[in-house]
Parts: structure tokens; sequence; C-alpha cells
């Protein structure tokens, strides 16, 4: 029911307060909005605004949206309330679709009318009350913005499709089949019908990406913001509306995770009678994010699936498209209603100005660290390899640094910065033992909470580096040139380490020395798509033929430089043939494999030490930094040494100790990070 506090404030048209509409308990109360109905899109916007208690609120419509930072001031809008223009385009739409559908308005709640952004203390305890707020919604309307680029023929192809698959194949939401889309394929692929429809399925989004309209509706803003995953996450009943389109989420799910089963299944793929289609490199890139959202969804449906928040943080910021907040303590405070570990962590959203953002972010991880040292629940120092140091993998040393970079480096080194330049190389690593038996994180007690005090042992120095990775260079006018570099680099450090006689030793009992040439680039890590839906595993004596067909392909286009710009050229103009050739070489390499576990280890440096060991470390490694292995983690780490002191440069892979050689044997340290 209601709270008797509300106000007539727009009715005189008198500046808007929220005085005039206190919430009495920020902890247990919110304020809702009652939309009023109009005749005609531009007529003026008007609202009523009053509190209820979240336990006895009215039944309520939460949105989910992007508002851009601009005021409308024209005249429309009734509420005597700065709106931003996305909102006010927002609110005419969702009247207008009331309107047009004769639906019953219900209250709405939006977060930047409905919550004091000027008041910390309240912003605090009502982001608390997020995760409640939006579970609690009658619906949740994820609003895209109006209609744009085709977003028509976007929408509509999701709800065709999206039904049909369900009446087809089957509801891939129920928790007897949630998340696994592949199975239900593969139950019904039998019946009548289902082949053709599939096929269809494939060729309706195979078109709209090419034609881009499917890449224009996912690139939109509200996909890039951090806050919008918990808001389309929490309520079971969410819709998604663009223009005057709307489509449930369940039928979108259905076309996404198809289409991540058209992906990784090659022979789904020959059944479908697609195998020439280039598939990855036209429909993966957008369809990816939109999985790993669903993702999310899935597990935030049922207690037993919660993911923890240090996963939540890898996963929505680690290699991703840039996630956005306007408050960069939000990275964390945006997904706490999501973590089924936010209890136990004990973070509690906090906006005073007394709190920096560096504090509030470095709580974090030690509550991580901490939580899985007493539980021992969850083993391992997984969060550091995300640390605000390493994870600027193209950092040079010398290169000059901005005053944003300058301000990162007031975090520790060990404390991640959850932005875009985070990424995530070592995917496999639980085939990986480091470490050994020493599997949980031995903490050695500090004197300031920006310390982190671990036990682990020493490796060895570095004492040579090679040019970084650069996959990502593989479609500019010197891409060849740049990754031939890199391998040539590698060739030069084996040279070195066979020459040396601690080396001999290494690989006495190990894989052949040589196979280091192919093995090392790539982290002893191979990734494929179209074998199995489980494609992360360790390397094998065929990916030498894969290393060496790679090569040759760049050094074929090296030696015709001209040829390979006027190609590139082409490529970026358009040009239909130019860009079939780029889509049918890409398709190839990603099923293949070694482009993958490469671009995994993107602007890493192939380093040498002084007894022999090879490896790939942080992009700003230098000679006298040192490898080590700590307890709880099973990859090693690159750090600089202080005085009594190590900054953490970033993981590592090193050659000859990823199954624990040096475990049992190597004398213990104790290392303090800062």
């Amino acid at each position: 029911m209601a709270d008797s506090t509300q106000t007539d404030a727009m009715l005189t048209g008198s500046l808007f307060s929220y005085d005039s509409v206190p919430l009495s308990d920020p902890s247990t109360q919110i304020r809702l909005i009652d939309l009023h109905p109009a005749s005609s899109y531009t007529d003026d916007l008007y609202c009523y605004i009053y509190t209820a208690p979240i336990s006895q609120a009215p039944s309520y419509i939460a949105l989910s949206y992007i508002s851009v930072v601009n005021e409308v001031n024209d005249g429309r809008a009734f509420i005597p309330l700065p709106l931003t223009s996305s909102l006010d385009t927002c609110l005419r739409h969702l009247r207008e679709l009331q309107r047009r559908w004769q639906l019953e308005p219900l209250p709405l709640w939006i977060d930047q009318i409905c919550i004091n952004q000027e008041d910390n203390e309240e912003k605090s305890f009502q982001v608390m009350l997020m995760k409640d707020i939006y579970s609690s919604a009658h619906q949740v309307i994820v609003w895209l913005g109006p209609a744009a680029d085709g977003s028509d023929k976007v929408m509509d192809a999701f709800a065709e499709i999206g039904q049909e698959f369900l009446d087809k194949i089957g509801d891939h939401t129920s928790e007897e089949h949630l998340l696994s889309v592949g199975r239900l394929i593969e139950e019904n692929i039998e019946q009548p019908g289902v082949v053709a429809f599939l096929s269809k399925a494939f060729k309706v989004f195979l078109g709209l990406k090419r034609e881009r309209s499917f890449t224009r509706w996912v690139e939109r803003s509200w996909f890039t913001r951090v806050w919008t995953i918990q808001e389309f996450c929490l309520c079971s009943d969410t819709v998604f509306a663009c223009g005057y389109e709307v489509v449930p989420e369940r039928f979108i799910s259905a076309v996404v995770d198809f289409t991540r089963c058209i992906v990784l299944d090659r022979c789904l793929r020959e059944r479908l009678e697609t195998p020439d289609t280039p598939t990855y490199s036209n429909l993966a890139s957008g369809f990816v994010k939109l999985h790993k959202l669903f993702q999310h969804r899935g597990h935030s449906q049922y207690l037993d699936r919660k993911e923890t928040l240090e996963h939540l943080l890898a996963e929505v910021f680690v290699g991703s498209t840039p996630s956005y907040v306007t408050n960069k303590r939000d990275k964390v405070y945006g997904l706490l209603g999501l973590a089924g570990d936010a209890d136990e962590l004990g973070i509690r959203p906090d906006y005073s100005t007394s709190t920096t953002i560096a504090q509030v972010l470095t709580q974090t991880a030690r509550a991580i660290i901490e939580k899985k040292w007493k539980t021992q629940r969850i083993r391992g120092l997984y969060i550091i390899r995300y640390g605000s140091l390493g994870r600027r993998n193209s950092a040079q040393s010398g290169e000059a640094m901005s005053s944003s970079t300058k301000n990162e480096m007031e975090l520790p080194s060990w404390v991640p910065e959850w932005n875009s330049k985070t990424i995530k190389t070592y995917v496999a690593t639980t085939s990986y033992s480091a470490c050994g038996k020493f599997r949980i994180a031995d903490l050695v007690p500090t004197s300031s909470p920006t310390i982190l005090g671990v036990r682990g042992f020493y490796v060895d120095t570095i004492v040579d580096l090679g040019e970084q990775a650069q996959v990502n260079r593989l479609h500019c006018p010197d891409g060849p040139k740049k990754i031939l570099a890199f391998f040539d680099s590698v060739k030069r450090l084996l040279n070195m380490s066979k020459q040396n006689k601690c080396a001999k030793n290494i690989y006495a009992t190990t894989t052949h020395h040589d196979a280091a040439l192919w093995r090392v680039p790539i982290g002893d890590q191979y990734i494929a798509y179209g074998v199995g839906h489980q494609p992360y595993k360790r390397t094998d004596s065929k990916l030498e033929s894969l290393y060496r067909k790679f090569v040759a392909y760049y050094e074929d286009w090296a030696s015709r430089e001209d040829d390979w710009n006027d190609y590139m050229a082409a490529y970026k103009a358009g040009d239909k043939q130019a860009n079939l050739a780029m889509e049918m070489h890409m398709d190839e390499l990603l099923a293949e494999g070694y482009y993958l576990a490469l671009g995994n280890m993107r602007c890493k440096r192939p380093y040498l030490t002084k007894n022999g060991y090879l490896g790939m470390g942080p992009g700003h490694s230098q000679p006298g930094d040192k490898v080590v292995v700590f307890h709880g983690d099973v990859i090693p780490y690159v750090v600089r040494p202080g005085d009594n002191t190590y900054l953490l440069m970033g993981e590592a892979y090193c050659d000859g100790i990823m199954d624990g050689e040096l475990a049992d044997t190597a004398e213990r340290e104790d290392f303090y990070l800062i």
C-alpha cells in the first residue's frame, strides 16, 4: 500500500524538492511514480510521486535505461524536475505504448527520479535495496531507445523466431534446461520441420548481421552500462522495448543460445547445411555479449546457481566490451545485487565523500581474498591476476603516464581497477598447477590494508625479453611484419635458452625443448571453436602444424607487402570479395585455435630467465623482475622488487614449472605486495 507521504508540487509548477516526498526510512522505503496518460506523444508529461514500503508496495514496473546527461527544458515536461533527454523520450514512448495497446498503467520506479541523487546517504541505502526493488517489480522494461538503424526488423525477427523456437523445440528457460539449449536441440532435431526452421533462423540473423542492423542494435548504449546487468537479471518478467516494439527476453535468449550452438558445434552447422558459411566472424561478436548477459540472468534466477562477486567482476570487466559507470565505485556496487556471497563479504554501498574509490576497490579485493582464506571453500588468489598494475599490459618501461594513469597508480598494484584494459590471459588455468599441493592462500599479517602479505616461492630472475604479442594488429598495414617480429623474438630467446646449462636440466624430463617455440607464445593453452562445448585445454603435438601454418600464412603476406596493403584497403572499403575472403580466413583461424590462443596473450612479452626458463609475462616487464609462485594460485606472477616489498606486475606463464615441478623443493618466502 502507498504511504501517506506524497506531493502535489508537479500540479502547481513549483520547483520540485525531495523534502516534499521524504523517505522516512530509506533502507525500507521507495518512491514510486504514476505517469498520467495523454492523447499524443507531444503532450506535457505529468506524474504523481509518492512513497511506499518496499515490503508492501503496489505492483509496479521498474525501468532499465541509459540516461544521457543533457536536461530537457523546452516547456514540454510538466514535471518541474530536471529530466534528461533520454528519459523524456523513454517516458513519452511508454505512455504512447500504453495508449496504443490500451494497457492499464502501473506505477513506475525510475532511479533518476525516485532516488535523490544529491543525497549520498539516501543513495547508499537505496542502492542496498536495489536487489529488492528489481526482484519485487511486476515487470522490468529494458528501454533501448527509439527505433533506428533497422531496429524494428531486428525486434520482429527476435519475436517471430523466438516464439517459434519455444513452440518447436521447448522452453530453454526452465530450471531443467537452464543453459542447455544444445541438449534441447539434440532432443528435438528429428522432429518434423525443426531442421528447416533452424536453417531459416540462421539465415535471417546472418542477413541482419551483414546489413549491420543487428550490430547497431547490440551496440546501443544500454548494453555498455554496468547497472543494467543487475536491472535486467533480477525480475522474472523482463521485456525489451525499442521504439514501439516490445519483445520478451526469453524470445531473445532463445535466439542467442541457438546462435552460440551454431558457433560451437560444427556437426550442427553441417546438419543445417551451412559448413561453408562464415560463422564466427558474422555471428559470434554481438551474440557473445548477449550470451554472457543471459548467463548472468540464468544464474540470478536460482538460489543455488548465484555467482560470486569475484566471478561477476571478472566476467563483466575482463576482456569484454567496456562497461561504463558514472561513479567508479559502482563497478562494485552495481553488481552486489547479483552476488550470492554479498552478505558474507560484508561490502555495503558507501557514497560518502570521505571514502575514496581506491578504498572501495581495495576493500573489495581484500574481502574476497580473506573470504576464500577463511572458508577454504573457494581456494586461491585468483583476483590478483587482474591487479591494477598488471592489467596495463601495453605499458612500456619509461612510457609517459597520463594524469588519469597516475591516479590509477594510487591503487595498490595487487588491487584490480576493473576497466577496459583488464584482460583475461590464462583461460584454461584449471589444468595448471604451478603451486603444486599448496592450493590454499597462505596470507601473512601486514600493518596496512593496502599491503597484501602472501607466502610462496621464488622461481628465477628475468634477464631478457622479446617483442610484445601483436595479434591485435592482425588487420593493420604492418600486421604480418609485427606478428613475425614477435615469433622471431621467441626464436632468439629459445636459442639462448638452449645454450644455458641449467635449461638442459629443466627440459630433461619434460617436453622437448624445441616445442617451446610454439607452446610458449600461447601459454600452453589451446582454444578451438567448432569442436565441442569445452574448447579450453592444454596444447598437444598437433599444435606444431597449426603454428607452422599460421606463420607461413603471414610470411607469404609479408613478402608481398604491397598486395597485403591493397587487400586491407579493399577490406576496409567494404569490398564484398575482400570481406568474404577475410571472413572465411577468420573462421578457419578461429576453428583451428592457434589465433584465439595467441589472442589471449596479446601485449604479453616472451621472457628468458637467468637459469634458462622461457615464458610469457606482462608487457611492461623489465630485466631484473622476478618470477614467483604464490600459495593459492596455479599460475606464476612477475613481481618487481623494492625495499622489502614488491610491485605485482602481473600474471605469467613459465615453461617447465606449470605442473608443480618446483613446488615441493623451492624455499618458502613471504612476499609483501604494495
